[in-house]
């Protein structure tokens, strides 16, 4: 038998699927086997392969008991001249295992063997070859000497980023993902060291086949995708700790005591400094924006305060004490990003109106308190009102700017929706528009685009040769392969000329129930899939959505003197305030002008999820698709949002 095919499964169910059907591609000119050890998923990912895989071996363990151990399980019951280690969440090329024993069998002292891997986006994945992490390569890759200086032989020896990417070379360490190894060197050498749970395995095998005599190669003459951190978070401090104690352990284990002891240090310190960093960047990603909003309206709001009172006589003694702008001022700009957050307007891709609403219901709250304050802490109700003008102008603009930077338009809307092409035959390309119809608003269909070589009659847009033409033309901005039609190494190729930095690419799987991609090699999949489970089917999300029923209900008690202003709103209000409180009914809910079967069953509800929208829409289908966006992506913030919308509403739908 040529090859052993050894997968470690861990609940990625529908990557598993994707990995399997390409690896049975690729198998078809070879004697192999196929086997599967699933570390107890609890995704049912054993069912699928004993349904959809039935010639692949199955281990299911009681338990996860880790990679390494994972992985003999399979190398001992193997039976080809090599073995494969191969990650769930890899799409191979058609040619790719040809390519590689030929390879394996034209050099005899080729031990393992890895190839050219990138990610769900087509970037190349710099892991594909590594150098070994002596004490000094760990320091410059901690540092980051590494990453200013790449293709230098000193600093860029941990990603040999000097060695050329589509070159095949020795190297000495080669990723786990996909590890090609001969089964004769691991008997000299020993299977996978069972003492990494996670991570540092690949080095140790690696390092330990270079001991023996044998050679590492990267092999770029075929390539292969590794969607990467679907299984585990690459960015968390949990990764970082995970990964630099397993290259301790490595260290511990293979440099002499000295060398190892002050690796060891340098690992602890660079967990601490990793963590430290990661919590800095995370938390600075999260406020920078906060800080750019409070920073511009305390900056206006300074300027409108000196002009008003230098020009407007009601100003007392001509001039504001100095614990009014450093003390109210701030509350005041608090309060209306508060509202800003608590609608939503900092969650991206933006929608100006959760901005607009955000800054109405911080106003809403800063009159209200400023209504109880004594009368010597009350200076000017005129230029709070000034003030929110300011304030809703300037995160408007702020939030186009940074919008224009990102996607070099200013429409705000068509970032929110994916344009879509599909490339694959007539009948390919209709099963992932039904999919896709599961996902309402989400998606614009922009059209069909032919396989190259496809003479079939139909309304396509083009064929997949000129593809990189037409996302231009069209303007599209992800793109799904139909994997029936299209091999897996067109699509990697179409991924590559393609090159466009805002364009996702996602695989629908021959006979697939999944549209699969990543958007980066640092974030989770994207999956689209016929059956979808709502958000508020959710005992936690259902609880949080009561808790906020709660919430709203007591916060709208001292805001009664405004709602004077909008009888029609306070009516509903007063009316349904009890049921509210007791659970009978719920502030936001489905439009029951329309049969709900099928969506998590919610109590009536005093406001319809449709007002964020539109105050009277008549298509039911539309209707239904809202109240289905509703469950399926429910958040709090929309709520609010919803809440303050009815309130400006004139004409506005309501539970009777």
């Amino acid at each position: 038998m040529d090859v052993s095919i050894i997968i470690v499964n861990y609940n990625v169910k529908a990557l598993l699927e994707q990995t399997l059907l390409s690896v049975y591609k690729a198998i078809q000119h070879l004697e192999a086997e196929v086997i599967v050890i699933d570390n107890h998923s609890a995704d049912e990912s054993g069912k699928m392969v004993r349904e959809k895989f039935p010639g692949a071996m199955l281990i299911e363990n009681v338990e996860n008991v880790g990679f390494s151990r994972a992985n003999n399980q399979g190398i001992r019951i193997s039976g080809g001249r090599y073995v494969l280690l191969l990650n769930p969440d890899t799409v191979i090329s058609e040619d790719t295992l040809v390519k590689t024993v030929s390879f394996m069998d034209e050099h005899p002292n080729a031990g393992a063997l890895g190839v050219r891997m990138i990610d769900g986006r087509g970037d190349f994945l710099p892991e594909s070859k590594r150098g070994l992490p002596t004490p000094m390569v760990a320091f410059y890759k901690m540092s980051g000497l590494a990453r200013l200086f790449p293709r230098s032989r000193t600093f860029g020896a941990y990603h040999l980023g000097f060695l050329g990417e589509h070159d095949v070379n020795k190297v000495d360490i080669l990723s786990g993902a996909f590890m090609m190894i001969r089964k004769e060197v691991l008997d000299k050498v020993g299977l996978l060291d069972e003492s990494f749970f996670m991570y540092g395995e690949d080095i140790d095998l690696s390092y330990r086949i270079i001991k023996a005599g044998y050679d590492n190669y990267y092999f770029p003459q075929t390539t292969i995708i590794h969607y990467k951190g679907e299984s585990t978070k690459k960015h968390s401090i949990n990764y970082v700790k995970i990964f630099y104690l397993a290259m301790a352990k490595f260290a511990k284990k293979h440099f002499s005591r000295q060398q190892g002891w002050w690796f060891t240090v340098c690992i602890n310190l660079a967990i601490y400094a990793r963590a430290a960093v990661a919590l800095g960047v995370r938390l600075f990603n999260s406020l920078k924006l906060f800080l750019v909003d409070f920073t511009l309206i305390m900056v206006g709001y300074y300027g409108l305060m000196r002009y008003w009172e230098h020009y407007n006589r009601y100003v007392v003694g001509g001039f504001y004490p100095d614990e009014y702008f450093r003390y109210h001022v701030p509350a005041y700009t608090l309060l209306w990003l508060g509202g800003i957050w608590i609608s939503g307007g900092y969650q991206q891709p933006f929608r100006l109106s959760k901005t607009v609403s955000g800054v109405i219901l911080g106003s809403m709250a800063l009159l209200a308190v400023y209504a109880l304050l004594p009368e010597n802490m009350r200076f000017s109700r005129a230029l709070i009102l000034l003030g929110a003008v300011w304030a809703l102008l300037i995160t408007i603009f702020v939030r186009l700017v940074w919008h224009f930077l990102k996607y070099k338009h200013l429409d705000t809307s068509s970032s929110q929706i994916s344009q879509v092409l599909i490339v694959g035959s007539l009948e390919e390309c209709q099963r992932v528009r039904n999919i896709l119809l599961n996902y309402p608003l989400r998606f614009k269909l922009l059209g069909f685009i032919k396989p190259s070589g496809d003479n079939s009659a139909g309304d396509w847009l083009g064929s997949s040769e000129n593809l990189p033409l037409l996302i231009e033309i069209y303007k599209a901005n992800e793109i799904i392969f139909c994997a029936q039609d299209i091999s897996s190494t067109e699509i990697m190729q179409l991924m590559g000329q393609a090159n466009f930095s805002k364009v996702k690419y996602k695989i629908m799987p021959e006979k697939g129930a999944y549209i699969i991609g990543s958007n980066s090699k640092n974030t989770t999949g994207e999956f689209y899939s016929v059956d979808i489970t709502p958000a508020l089917s959710n005992k936690q999300n259902r609880d949080k959505k009561r808790m906020l029923d709660l919430v709203v209900s007591f916060s709208l008690i001292p805001l009664m003197p405004l709602l004077i202003f909008r009888p029609a709103f306070m009516k509903r209000v007063l009316i349904n305030w009890l049921a509210c409180v007791k659970g009978r009914m719920t502030w936001v809910g489905y439009n029951t002008k329309v049969n709900c079967a099928g969506l998590p069953p919610l109590p009536p509800a005093v406001f319809f999820i449709d007002q964020h929208i539109h105050s009277n829409i008549k298509d039911e289908q539309l209707i239904y698709n809202l109240n289905f966006i509703y469950a399926t992506n429910y958040q709090w913030q929309n709520d609010i949002n919803i809440i303050v919308k009815a309130f400006f509403s004139n004409n506005f739908a309501s539970k009777k």
